[in-house]
């Protein structure tokens, strides 16, 4: 049985012995913990979380014995809503603060079958240290290849999907902030190991070099209705 949590706050300028102003949380330990930016509170609380019905239309391909990959994982809200319905999840989030908090909601939701890692995905040109460019307050939109609108910048790692080895992949989502093609550069084997499982992918805007390179594996992609810019690969 895996450790359950709450949380104790205290105040920054208090001694850490000074129990006076301590607050306790306790959450609902039968639910998903999901660590949300605050900036955008106003739409979690009126509308909950960004793309909820694409969510809740991607638990048909996942399945008890295949594992998920969630690539560009932010904090989890994919990775952690999964969990139950596969063998194992993979979340990739190179940002620092926001991968936290993704752990943090692993840990808080009690999920065992979830593993969380702090680097990115790409190429065998890519490998080693990159830096990602971060262009918004809530950990969304980061990219290595951003050319305007950068608030900051955060040295990362990339690697490739190949080398970590894993199997069993039913279902991919990958929102990586035009980095797709990379990444993908980067999974041949793991692909074909896994037959070619079902792809979700983000594309902003016209690009067929990705595009042709999905079709080259074998893929058909057709648009996801009801949004605008996200894909299913699928064999």
């Amino acid at each position: 049985m895996s450790t359950k949590y709450f949380i104790l706050s205290k105040s920054v300028e208090s001694a850490v012995d000074d129990n006076d102003a301590n607050q306790l949380v306790f959450l609902n330990t039968r639910g998903i913990q999901y660590i949300l930016p605050q900036n955008n509170l106003t739409y979690y609380s009126d509308r909950g979380l960004f793309e909820s019905q694409l969510i809740e239309w991607c638990k048909q391909f996942c399945g008890p014995d295949k594992v998920f990959l969630d690539i560009g994982a932010h904090t989890g809200t994919y990775a952690l809503t999964m969990a139950s319905r596969c063998k194992h999840v993979y979340a990739f989030e190179p940002q620092k603060m926001t991968y936290y908090a993704l752990c943090g909601g692993v840990a808080l939701s009690f999920l065992e079958n979830v593993t969380c890692f702090n680097f990115g995905l790409g190429s065998s040109e890519q490998t080693g240290k990159n830096t990602l460019k971060i262009i918004s307050n809530d950990g969304g939109g980061s990219s290595l290849h951003a050319e305007s609108g950068v608030l900051r910048e955060e040295e990362i790692e990339i690697r490739r999907l190949d080398d970590l080895n894993i199997s069993d992949i039913g279902f991919i989502k990958m929102d990586v902030e035009n980095n797709e093609l990379y990444v993908l550069q980067g999974a041949l084997e793991t692909l074909e190991r896994s037959d070619y499982p079902k792809i979700l992918f983000e594309s902003n805007q016209e690009n067929e070099v990705l595009f042709s390179f999905i079709r080259g594996l074998g893929y058909s992609v057709v648009p996801i209705g009801g949004t605008y810019n996200m894909f299913l690969a699928s064999v």
